[in-house]
């Protein structure tokens, strides 16, 4: 068994160094925005993260910047979700982890709701996948609410962008 600190060892240079050796087995990420990554001989067969498979659980878990990563060796995927050869794989999620800063800058707080400001009037225009989305608003913390999502995590929080930083809907960030 491995184990370590994603502030000491980036997920990207852990998950580098597992299929770089070709490793076989489980890497869970302990954090708000964590989940599990299955390899086969350093190939990256399935990945999950808050209720996600494969593309957008990989995707979300490139946005990890802390916590902690345990790798069982041994251990077999419940399936395959992931397609991608590791090379293009890890250009991929070092890709997706420089998309993630921003809006982790406008969404920082995972573990609480977000909420309408008093600026928010019930005559707000939106679309279809925006209410969809702000229904939710409120209800559940954000972690929860990314899960719930019909959309990718990115294109969720995306859809939530404009309302943020209008003013409307608060997360807690210092903008």
């Amino acid at each position: 068994m491995l184990r370590g600190s994603l502030s000491e060892f980036p997920l990207l240079n852990v998950l580098q160094m597992l299929t770089n050796s070709g490793a076989s087995g489980k890497l869970h990420v302990s954090h708000l925005r964590g989940g599990d990554l299955w390899l086969q001989g350093g190939e990256v067969v399935h990945a999950s993260a808050l209720l996600r498979e494969g593309d957008d659980a990989l995707d979300l878990l490139s946005s990890v910047g802390g916590g902690d990563f345990t790798f069982e060796p041994g251990q077999t995927a419940p399936k395959q979700t992931v397609e991608t050869r590791r090379t293009a794989l890890l250009r991929q999620l070092s890709v997706s982890s420089d998309a993630w800063q921003e809006l982790l800058r406008l969404f920082p707080h995972w573990d609480r709701p977000l909420t309408f400001t008093s600026r928010w009037t019930d005559q707000q225009p939106v679309t279809r996948a925006q209410f969809r989305t702000l229904n939710l608003v409120g209800r559940v913390p954000l972690g929860d609410l990314v899960a719930q999502s019909d959309l990718s995590p990115r294109a969720t929080l995306e859809v939530l962008r404009p309302f943020i930083q209008s003013g409307l809907v608060d997360s807690g960030a210092q903008l």
